[in-house]
């Protein structure tokens, strides 16, 4: 999607260009709704949907939020951290705002790394898949699973299994109902579709154990885990990661000599490297949230963020009514 360290090393990356002072001051104090933020609806695949225990597929709310309605879904988002009377009992005005914004300003992150990387995954993808004896989604996975790898070495000097800081989960009760009544809130108005407190909380609380299982126990642990747990999936899988030493996608992930590849949405030829990419997606948001800000300090209206967004995909970078001969998962 990208996976989980990726996404995180962006966000803090994306937190250490900000410049605007007192937006900082405000992801500071909430940092752990920004850092939570920053994984996006990925959280959803990760629920405890076992078949023999659950009958529910939530992780399919996931694809909704990645594929659908992209414009309407941040404008209700932005909207509901701006005015929300069934929550304001739990914080003040100010503190809501400040709650929810610094979410929406991690979540941000997530959509953009998203939307830019995903072609270049697909590209890849299509690529290997005669290569690997893999079916789509499970080589989408370990695809992702080795770039999380290669992005922490080349950014950090670390390997996986030295660094667990996107695995904490500080988030209070109150910011966990906060969490759970605006997902519910925006899946029943983007989506039409109904979800109760409890299912969002599982999940959330599911994501970071896995996260958790992965990174600080051993493959002994991990690995019966994850054979159970993508074996029963309804539609999701979970990629054991790197440091399980995969046998698959050993070939130059990084395109570090900037060689030709062809985005299979577009079709449009780029040299663009996996670092590239990445650089170039941490300009885009900023330049998102200036909006953002812009629109929250009454200077501009909320059409000129949707203009911006432009209801592309998390998947494709292309508006999500186009259809493509393209098989992502």
């Amino acid at each position: 999607m990208p996976r989980t360290i990726s996404h995180y090393l962006f966000a803090i990356d994306c937190y250490d260009k900000i410049e605007d002072n007192n937006m900082k001051n405000i992801i500071s104090n909430n940092i752990n709704l920004y850092k939570f933020g920053c994984q996006g609806p990925n959280f959803f695949n990760y629920c405890n949907h076992y078949s023999f225990v659950n009958n529910k597929n939530l992780n399919l709310i996931s694809d909704l939020i990645h594929n659908r309605d992209i414009n309407l879904f941040f404008k209700n988002m932005i909207s509901y951290s701006m005015d929300n009377s069934c929550i304001k009992s739990i914080f003040s005005n100010n503190n809501l705002f400040e709650v929810t914004i610094s979410y929406i300003y991690g979540f941000l992150s997530h959509y953009i790394l998203d939307k830019n990387m995903h072609p270049y995954i697909y590209r890849l993808q299509i690529d290997l898949q005669d290569q690997y004896s893999k079916n789509s989604r499970a080589l989408h996975k370990s695809i992702e699973t080795h770039i999380d790898s290669l992005l922490l070495d080349k950014l950090k000097n670390l390997n996986p299994q030295d660094f667990n800081e996107h695995t904490y989960l500080d988030l209070s009760n109150d910011e966990l109902i906060l969490l759970c009544d605006m997902y519910r809130f925006l899946i029943s108005s983007v989506y039409k579709k109904s979800i109760i407190y409890n299912d969002i909380s599982k999940c959330i609380n599911m994501f970071y154990k896995t996260e958790s299982m992965l990174n600080t126990h051993n493959k002994v642990y991990s690995r019966p885990y994850l054979f159970v747990k993508n074996r029963t999936s309804k539609t999701s899988h979970i990629e054991s990661k790197i440091y399980d030493n995969h046998k698959h996608c050993v070939n130059d992930l990084s395109n570090e000599d900037n060689l030709t590849w062809k985005n299979p949405f577009t079709l449009k030829d780029s040299s663009s490297s996996l670092l590239d990419i990445y650089n170039n997606s941490i300009d885009e948001y900023i330049k998102i949230i200036k909006l953002l800000n812009s629109y929250l300090s009454n200077q501009i209206t909320m059409n000129d963020i949707l203009i911006e967004i432009n209801d592309k995909s998390y998947f494709t970078n292309e508006n999500y009514k186009n259809n493509y001969d393209v098989k992502l998962f």
